[in-house]
């Protein structure tokens, strides 16, 4: 079953990707750090910095993108958010194609979002752990599963 869903990631989750073409794009972190100032309960942020915040001691280096879950209940329609979080964000059409900001669409009724300390709720770690799947990390994504396995069930 999660092997098909990987096959098939993209069209459930409605990804769409974004560049920045101004030349100097923004470090992932700094999109981050916007995001408060968007007042969004429907936001989530996932992939590396989101598995990040539920296994602190995963083996990351570096964060080449962002990854945010978007809560709605449509999989149609353009995020309005992203031109408020970086202006010079546009739609890259291809997946091959280097991206600064990934955006997924979640459509069931409860996103299962974590509040966090920034006023940015973080993803679910399934959302997570697909992101980890979809950046090619495979490494992590299994790291990421066995922390998960092997910690206590009432735990973080």
């Amino acid at each position: 079953a999660w092997s098909r869903l990987l096959a098939v990631a993209d069209d459930v989750r409605c990804t769409m990707r974004f560049a920045d073409r101004s030349g100097k794009p923004r470090p992932p972190e700094a999109l981050l750090d916007r995001l408060p100032r968007l007042g969004r309960t429907d936001i989530g942020v996932g992939g590396v910095l989101g598995a990040g915040h539920y296994h602190p001691d995963l083996d990351l280096v570096g964060t080449a993108r962002l990854d945010l879950t978007w809560h709605r209940r449509t999989k149609s329609g353009t995020p309005d958010f992203v031109e408020r979080l970086d202006p010079a964000l546009q739609p890259v059409p291809s997946h091959g194609q280097p991206v600064n900001l990934v955006v997924h669409v979640l459509r069931r009724a409860d996103p299962l979002f974590q509040a966090g300390d920034a006023g940015v709720p973080w993803a679910d770690p399934v959302e997570c752990l697909l992101d980890l799947q979809e950046s090619r990390l495979f490494l992590q994504a299994d790291e990421f599963t066995a922390y998960f396995r092997r910690r206590p069930a009432d735990g973080p």
